[in-house]
């Protein structure tokens, strides 16, 4: 062969091979590239998941706003309940009055009975000592008609009671408002 041909045929295949090596090294440069592609991908992905879970986290806690009319909502909610609560000792407090009216009532007739009770008892008694056989049975009646306590120190009992139920549901109703600004600050 001669050498011109055998120059060119080396540079031919010197050629080649330098071609080989820039696409083997485009190849590793492609890898290279499909790599941090990936790796890129990877970090992608992952800051998505991070993004949709923090999404999920934001709706699962109310926003300010929604905390707001939450707040709004049970406060509404615990008013009426108070409100509830009130009519409802208005009611007992009511039904109190009208139990101490009743009270009174037959306390006056209680007496207008005792009254009259006595009045029957003196009035055999007198008759009794006329006869001689009901002595006896006169002297008991007398014995009973002075044995027997007055009523009215029982009522002041009953006042005292009806007293302290009424300062019990005041108490009552002002524990029910504490509670609800209470609920209200929290």
């Amino acid at each position: 062969m001669p050498p011109n041909r055998e120059g060119s045929l080396n540079q031919r295949l010197n050629l080649e091979q330098q071609m080989k090596l820039e696409q083997i090294h485009m190849i590793q440069n492609q890898l290279y590239q499909k790599k941090q592609l990936s790796s890129m991908e990877e970090i992608v992905q992952e800051w998505e998941e991070k993004w949709a879970q923090v999404q999920h986290n934001a709706l699962k806690q109310p926003s300010p706003v929604q905390r707001e009319k939450m707040l709004d909502k049970q406060l509404h909610s615990l008013i009426e309940q108070l409100a509830g609560k009130q009519a409802q000792a208005e009611g007992l407090v009511s039904e109190i009055h009208l139990k101490e009216k009743e009270l009174e009532r037959l306390t006056g007739l209680w007496r207008r009975v005792e009254s009259s009770n006595v009045e029957a008892d003196t009035t055999r008694n007198r008759l009794g000592r006329s006869t001689s056989e009901k002595g006896s049975a006169s002297a008991d009646y007398i014995v009973d008609a002075h044995n027997k306590l007055p009523y009215y120190s029982g009522r002041n009992e009953n006042q005292q009671k009806l007293m302290l139920l009424r300062s019990a549901f005041v108490l009552y109703i002002l524990a029910l408002h504490i509670a609800v600004f209470i609920k209200i600050s929290f």
